[in-house]
């Protein structure tokens, strides 16, 4: 009998063949043991020499050492930040063919128990690079720039091709000026104009504005200019509140949650409704749309109710048809519709509210397939049925899958 193969440890170097990409941009592959291990800036069908830098009986992570016969999917990263091992993005040495099969696999893996569930064909809307319109860098020793893979380590960068381009001509700017360590935010407005927040209070910050389309700096607690910029008609944002990345991405992901939810009239509650993203759309469509957040935008959606608050306390407040609640004040009656966009950590804190307010149907957005099959594993568990699911990638070069999902109640 063939004794079992021994299991590579830490600082060994292994050959390895990588099968697949994992949802945080990792090759997969196994060792002669069997054991999954994931290899960095690795493509499926790669042979590698990985060494081994830490693992358990069960999986392991190793550094990539030698591509010893390369992927037909690998190509050459057109990045020199990339080449140099800035973890801005995973993805740049992959076809964008494998990138979009590798996200499409990600998220049947991750709804795989979700019984019923239609997935569709993944959607394509944002350029392969040029198409972030907002951004966040760290700033170290007066160096803008991202980490290193793997690292705290800041990389210094000036020019970053995933940037739109009056963006990127303003990171060349702010770089030059040697800010203070700390945070950097940038965002890019639909008629060119650029905010700057920065972390920390800094005298220099006046001279940015005027330059490089700059209109404004949030520096600290402080404004100089004007850092409100309109990303999209009537919608307006400053350096650090959330929107998303791409013009071309957030346009085919408004679509979809339109198509997802269906036209009004009704009541629909919308939760993590940030600066009122889908917000608009969605009274467009004749929804009579009550919007929460745990904070207030600064410019809040016309036609549309804005509460203040965590998505479970402002679920809270619902008074559902006949729970003879007098304490709660959103009376909305029946609640026809609920679209809820959480962060990447999900919305388990809210799933037994939204079971409560008891909408005919969910939309989902969820930015983790992983948090979004855990929480729509216990709304199905709740009498919930999951129909669809459409993936879409806002962001070409990395790992990121975006995925809007519908629910109903029968």
């Amino acid at each position: 009998m063939t004794p079992p193969a021994k299991r590579p440890a830490k600082g060994d170097i292994v050959e390895l063949d990588v099968t697949a990409l994992a949802a945080g941009g990792d090759g997969v592959a196994r060792d002669a043991g069997g054991r999954v291990t994931f290899v960095p800036r690795t493509v499926p069908g790669d042979r590698v020499k990985a060494k081994i830098v830490r693992g358990t009986s069960s999986l392991a992570h190793a550094q990539l050492v030698e591509i010893v016969t390369p992927s037909a999917a690998r190509i050459e990263p057109p990045c020199p930040h990339f080449r140099r091992g800035c973890g801005g993005c995973q993805w740049q040495h992959v076809t964008r063919a494998e990138q979009l099969l590798a996200k499409q696999a990600i998220v049947g893996g991750a709804l795989r128990k979700l019984e019923g569930v239609v997935i569709h064909p993944i959607a394509d809307p944002a350029p392969p690079y040029g198409w972030r319109r907002r951004a966040r860098f760290h700033v170290a020793g007066g160096k803008v720039g991202l980490f290193q893979e793997g690292s705290h380590r800041v990389l210094a960068i000036d020019h970053c091709p995933q940037l739109e381009p009056k963006l990127d001509i303003a990171l060349g700017q702010v770089a030059a000026s040697s800010p203070p360590d700390g945070e950097l935010a940038m965002v890019v407005g639909h008629r060119g104009d650029v905010a700057i927040g920065l972390q920390r209070e800094w005298g220099g910050a006046q001279r940015l504005v005027g330059r490089a389309a700059i209109r404004g700096v949030v520096t600290g607690n402080s404004r100089l200019g004007n850092p409100l910029v309109e990303l999209e008609p009537e919608l307006s944002i400053e350096p650090w509140e959330f929107a998303q990345a791409s013009a071309a991405g957030n346009l085919a992901l408004i679509a979809a949650v339109r198509a997802a939810v269906g036209p009004g009239p009704g009541a629909l509650v919308e939760l993590h409704a940030g600066s009122g993203n889908f917000t608009r759309a969605l009274v467009g469509d004749g929804w009579d749309v009550t919007a929460s957040d745990i904070v207030a935008p600064q410019r809040k959606p016309a036609a549309a109710r804005f509460e203040v608050g965590a998505a479970a306390e402002v679920l809270a407040r619902i008074t559902s048809p006949g729970d003879g609640s007098e304490s709660r004040f959103l009376d909305l009656g029946p609640v026809d519709a609920l679209v809820l966009d959480p962060p990447r950590t999900g919305a388990a804190e809210a799933i037994d509210e939204i079971v409560r307010v008891a909408p005919r149907t969910i939309v989902y957005v969820s930015c983790d397939p992983s948090t979004l099959a855990r929480d729509a594993g216990r709304l199905v568990a709740a009498g919930y049925r999951a129909t669809d699911a459409w993936p879409i990638d806002l962001m070409p070069q990395t790992s990121h899958v975006e995925v809007v999902m519908r629910l109903v109640k029968p």
